[in-house]
């Protein structure tokens, strides 16, 4: 096999690579925990930090590895969905392994890389993303203390109450600072328990990595977590994570890890154990066996083929077109569904209005998963 795939051309397509990316193939691998924030988002974390951590094992294997802008014609590229939207009859000659990222899916592609593994076509494949660049792990001599609990993300889709005075007041009282971080996400230094909340369309909910989870079993830290569909399927004890729902979820949380340090260390334990899946080299090996299992071998059989499929790429691309749209209204129509000042409180109100049903307060957040029945 090595002999076959010797001076087969594998390019990462980086569409912002002039204006981003002009000194990464000067980069080692070194780059991604020293520079880590530039290693953020989309194209970012998938293609530019991939390019170097394949680079080298690709390179070895007698594979030639470059970087372009666009899809090379004859060549295996690699890119993420947003720049793999190209018509040109170049890109159609190209073997296109596309990551799709929490977008809609890809029709203009050979195969798929998704970022977790529910519901996946039969030309997806689940590849976890890396774990967050740089990453500083927890202070150990913190022990199984609780003072800090901290959300490391994007700030929107956080949900309202991370603002509400009672929730604020209630972590207070316990002596727990809440700390919502829109940047620097690589320091769990000070962390005690981390939070993976946000409040989101289902449609983009299903298509997100569990990479909150896993970063913080790398970083020493319990993880309270809504049940995200990518988190439900790495859960395969009580010890992964602790379900929360809400506010009053996380506060009893609290309150249940101080009572039980042993519990806390439980944890912290088990999630060392986990993280051992999700690391640099589990997840380099995951590529390279799926580029030297998979795509290679697709990528010579199809060589005669691909020179004469440009009517397959353009319908192909027409489809993917009529996806992105069909998406893009989905996810604001549940959005706007899920705002709280958006419908559904009429809509609810006018249905006790004809069935003569009373409007029930908001009910309270299912137990956590540390309370005992």
């Amino acid at each position: 096999m090595r002999e076959k795939q010797r001076g087969i051309r594998i390019t990462f397509v980086l569409r912002n690579r002039d204006r981003d990316w002009s000194d990464l193939e000067r980069l080692d691998e070194s780059a991604i925990a020293l520079d880590s924030r530039r290693f953020v988002g989309g194209r970012n974390s998938w293609i530019a930090q991939s390019y170097l951590r394949l680079r080298d094992a690709l390179t070895e294997r007698g594979f030639e590895v470059g970087l372009s802008r666009h899809f090379e014609p004859g060549a295996l590229c690699i890119a993420h969905r947003d720049d793999a939207n190209d018509f040109s009859h170049a890109a159609s000659t190209a073997y296109r392994l596309v990551v799709r990222a929490d977008r809609a899916p890809v029709h203009a592609c050979d195969l798929a890389i998704v970022q977790n593994g529910l519901g996946a076509a039969s030309h997806e494949r689940f590849i976890p993303l890396w774990p967050q660049p740089g990453l500083v792990p927890r202070d150990p001599s913190r022990g199984a203390a609780i003072r800090s609990l901290a959300y490391q993300g994007r700030l929107g889709s956080a949900p309202e109450w991370f603002r509400s005075r009672a929730f604020l007041r209630d972590l207070g009282a316990r002596g727990v600072a809440f700390e919502v971080r829109a940047s620097g996400w690589e320091s769990y230094r000070d962390v005690d328990l981390a939070l993976a909340a946000r409040r989101e369309s289902p449609r983009v909910l299903a298509t997100k990595p569990a990479t909150k989870l896993y970063n913080a079993w790398h970083a020493g830290v319990p993880v309270l977590a809504m049940p995200e569909p990518a988190y439900l399927e790495l859960r395969r004890s009580v010890f992964d994570f602790v379900e929360v729902h809400g506010p009053g979820d996380i506060v009893r949380a609290v309150d249940s890890l101080r009572r039980d340090p042993s519990l806390y260390r439980a944890l912290v334990a088990n999630g060392h154990q986990r993280a051992a899946e999700f690391g640099v080299e589990r997840t380099r090996d995951r590529w390279l066996r799926l580029i030297e299992s998979e795509a290679v071998p697709a990528f010579l059989r199809s060589k005669e083929t691909r020179e004469h499929r440009r009517l397959w790429h353009l319908g192909a691309m027409a489809r993917q077109k009529v996806a992105s749209r069909r998406h893009r209204i989905a996810v604001a129509w549940e959005r706007w569904m899920d705002d709280p000042a958006g419908p559904r409180l009429a809509f609810d109100r006018l249905r006790a209005a004809f069935t003569r049903d009373t409007l029930a307060e908001t009910p309270l957040s299912e137990p956590s998963n540390l309370q005992q029945p």
